[in-house]
Formats: C-alpha cells, structure tokens, sequence
C-alpha cells in the first residue's frame, strides 16, 4: 500500500503494529480493558515518530497505557493507525490539542464494537459455522478447517489493512462516516444477514418432532402437522427462542441448558410426546 510523502512510517512499521496486535489481549482487565496490548502494539511506532522528543513520547505511552480502551479485535489496527497519525501531527505541532487523540479512540469504542461484532462475530461466524457444521455432519474432518478458513481469512485481512488504511485516512475519514450515518447503516445491513442466516440454521438443524395426535382414523392429526400447516417449523423456533431467553435473561449456564434439555427430551420420549 502506498504511502503518503509527508507520512513518517513505512509499510514495515505498520506491519509490525499488525502483528503486536496477535498478543494485545493478553494483558486484559476489567479496569482498562485491553490498553496495555494496544499501546505495547504502539511502542515501535511512536519510538520513531517521537525519536527527537523523548517527553512527548513518554506522554503518548502514558497516555495509551492509562486511557480504558475496549472493542473488537478486527478494528484495533485501523484505530491504531488513525492514533499513529494524529500522534505525528502531534509530534510535529507544539500546540496540538492531544485530547482529540483521547477523543476519536474513546469515540470509536461503541462504534467499532457493535459494526465489527455484528460482521465477525453475528455474521461470518455463523456462515462459517453453518459450512463447517454441514460438512462435520456428513463425517468429513474438513468441517473443522473449513470453519477457520471462513472466519480467519477475513479476520486477518480486516486486520492487516486495516493498519494501512486507518494511517493513511488519519482521523477525518471517521468523522464524516460517523456524521453521514454511513456506519450505522452499515452495522444495521449486517445484522440483516446475520439474522437471515441465523434463521435458515434454525429451519435445518433444529430438530423437533412433537407426536401427540389427535382424533381417530382417518381425522387424526398429530400436534406437529396442525403446528405446521399454521407456520412451518414454528416448534423449532420456538424451541430456539426458550434456549435464547433461558440463556440471556435467566442466565442460565450453557451446561446446565443442555443437560435439562437431554433429560427432558428422554422423558417426553419415554411417555410418547416426541418422536425420531
């Protein structure tokens, strides 16, 4: 990627900064978040940028490592870099206002999250797992790569450019997006798909056969055609929805949820109400 003639860093320090950014939760706390792995991926970066000015670089190191920062992984280096290019104009500006550089990462911190989280983690994820489970379920060892492929080339690549990106756009570029809406309907798009592909999951691997019947002869019906020809597969998610509220508003461990639902299901076996 090229870069800008008035830019300090090159394509190898922006590179280093990806991959510090490998470790950058391994020094997590509730009380800044994950700080200390954003500014450690900082460090090369800001030795060159403050090489003639070592107070300002302590100020920059004291400034990243005491400042909460938490969001997703993916965006981190494009928000790393926009930092790198305010703490150049910073380094280069005896008045510059270093609270802006506090304020875009602050900014950003809800933005990212919910924009990344819904692509990544509601959205290629599930299509990963959807792929994955569909080649498992057939007894192919493959389903397991297929899934890590799926999400990490992705992954890795948001993160690699993102680094490039985020240094050569500076922080203007977050503004008008942010000011023109652009990001929220973004985040909004994706939750669209996310909830899309999260339904046909639902429709083919929810499994739910309810054999209770009613009438005799040729008048009987089961309770799982009467459900069906009212809204296909309205059971399934039915059955989905209960786990999703037992889960988030009961809190119910996943365990535990999973055992409750293997005893119940051999009960209601046993005394004829579900079926293979």
């Amino acid at each position: 990627m090229t870069q800008n003639s008035n830019k300090e860093l090159n394509n190898k320090d922006l590179k280093k900064v990806f991959l510090l950014n490998f470790s950058n939760e391994g020094a997590w706390d509730h009380a800044r978040g994950n700080n200390l792995g954003f500014a450690i991926a900082l460090i090369p970066a800001l030795k060159k940028i403050y090489a003639n000015e070592p107070e300002k670089y302590k100020d920059a190191l004291f400034r990243h490592t005491n400042e909460f920062f938490n969001t997703a992984m993916q965006p981190i280096p494009f928000i790393q870099g926009m930092i790198l290019s305010m703490e150049e104009e910073n380094a280069k500006s005896a008045d510059y206002d270093v609270s802006m550089i506090t304020g875009i990462k602050t900014a950003l911190i809800g933005p990212a999250a919910g924009i990344f989280d819904a692509i990544f983690l509601n959205t290629i994820r599930i299509i990963g797992t959807a792929v994955g489970t569909g080649f498992a379920l057939q007894g192919n060892p493959l389903g397991i790569l297929v899934f890590l492929l799926i999400f990490n080339i992705p992954n890795f690549y948001c993160k690699y450019k993102g680094a490039f990106l985020g240094y050569n756009l500076g922080a203007k570029f977050i503004d008008s997006a942010l000011e023109s809406g652009l990001m929220e309907k973004f985040r909004y798009a994706t939750s669209i798909i996310a909830m899309m592909v999260f339904g046909s999951m639902t429709c083919e691997w929810v499994y739910l056969n309810v054999t209770l019947s009613f009438g005799v002869g040729e008048a009987e019906q089961t309770l799982q055609s009467i459900l069906d020809s009212v809204a296909p597969n309205i059971l399934n998610l039915g059955l989905l929805w209960l786990c999703w509220w037992l889960i988030f508003k009961k809190k119910v461990n996943n365990v535990v949820l999973m055992l409750l639902m293997f005893v119940v299901s051999l009960g209601c076996a046993y005394f004829g109400i579900l079926g293979a």
